[in-house]
């Protein structure tokens, strides 16, 4: 069985993956960043969160580096935080605790069929 060389955590924060990956407890994974349909899904989500911004008082977010432990940061495809507004400066930065924040991958025909055949 192959195992994966662990990562430390600021390198993981300070090298730019091209697309982004997350991180889990040492390992950088590759996400599935999805193909037309998935972007398609994304596109609507977002649009439906933002269109409700004022009267919901949420943002969403797009592929944004969200750390759910200490050594564990997610990419999800959309991210909405609700209440304030996240003052995110930096990949590290998490919502206060008036915020709630739900962030969610979409999984499409196409990224099942990809994660099985990998």
């Amino acid at each position: 069985m192959k195992t994966a060389a662990l990562v430390p955590l600021e390198e993981y924060l300070n090298t730019t993956y091209n697309p982004d990956c997350d991180y889990v407890d040492g390992e950088v994974l590759e996400r599935n960043v999805g193909e037309q349909d998935h972007s398609d899904i994304q596109s609507e989500l977002v649009h439906f969160f933002r269109t409700r911004r004022r009267t919901w008082k949420a943002r969403a977010y797009v592929e944004q580096r969200v750390q759910v432990v200490a050594r564990r940061f997610r990419i999800p495809d959309v991210c909405v935080v609700v209440g304030e507004s996240p003052k995110i400066r930096s990949s590290t930065s998490r919502p206060s605790s008036a915020s709630k924040c739900s962030c969610r991958g979409i999984l499409t025909k196409a990224c099942r069929t990809a994660s099985t055949t990998t």
